[in-house]
């Protein structure tokens, strides 16, 4: 089994202490610690834990709640929530975020491994894009949409984990990353300009220098310092 990395939110000391303890002799591991519902959110999205055990009760704008409301909007990953509360409000209140489970503090090791055992059976397996004959195609609702690769101009950031697919008649958001989904496309006639772009060299019109960068028809794509370099490599070999 792969290793399973547990994200701990918690800000009382005692049960942090006692969190982490169990989350190691479940045979997890931590994939890091905040003590700070406002802190927390960045923390989780750069360390991309599996399962976040997280405190109902937590100090800052946000609380628990919030939080977990926050990484169900961004489809972060699944929340346990840890509470020494167990009134009725307080719980329907959390309810609403989706939680996996609720654990009473302090943690119990055998209940932990059950309650990260149930989140990882339910988490969704994320829909890769599919390759054929030259196109690719993205999920978007109920459908797939067919995209001939050739006919992409670029591929844009759109947030965490989330990459915009431009061609000339339609914009597709696809559950990928920038890199991830220039990877799996596998193709030299793309190449990064800016680390929330990456441009189709053969639907490049002009570029200019000055302004730091390049147009594809009417729009206006930018060239960051660090990969112009590499621009002007791709076109030498164009």
């Amino acid at each position: 089994m792969p290793e399973v990395h547990v994200f701990l939110v918690e800000d009382e000391l005692i049960h942090s202490e006692n969190a982490l303890l169990s989350i190691e002799e479940a045979g997890f591991k931590v994939a890091g610690t905040c003590d700070h519902a406002d802190k927390a959110l960045d923390e989780i999205v750069k360390t991309k834990p599996d399962v976040v055990l997280m405190d109902i009760s937590l100090p800052g704008k946000h609380n628990g709640i919030t939080l977990a409301q926050k990484l169900k909007d961004i489809d972060g990953p699944p929340v346990i929530f840890t509470t020494s509360f167990n009134d009725s409000e307080t719980i329907q209140e959390a309810a609403a975020t989706g939680p996996v489970s609720y654990l009473v503090k302090p943690v119990d090791t055998d209940n932990l491994k059950a309650a990260v055992t149930l989140a990882l059976n339910q988490r969704p397996v994320p829909e890769d894009p599919e390759i054929k004959d030259g196109a690719i195609f993205i999920k978007s609702g109920n459908k797939l949409h067919k995209v001939l690769i050739p006919d992409i101009l670029w591929i844009e950031s759109a947030g965490d984990n989330y990459c915009k697919v431009v061609t000339a008649t339609q914009q597709l958001i696809s559950r990928h990353t920038v890199k991830s989904m220039v990877t799996l496309l596998d193709s030299d006639d793309f190449v990064q300009t800016h680390r929330a772009y990456v441009v189709n060299m053969h639907k490049i019109d002009s570029i200019h220098e000055k302004e730091q960068v390049l147009s594809i028809g009417e729009h206006e794509v930018p060239i960051g310092r660090t990969y112009k370099e590499a621009l002007y490599h791709h076109i030498r070999r164009f």
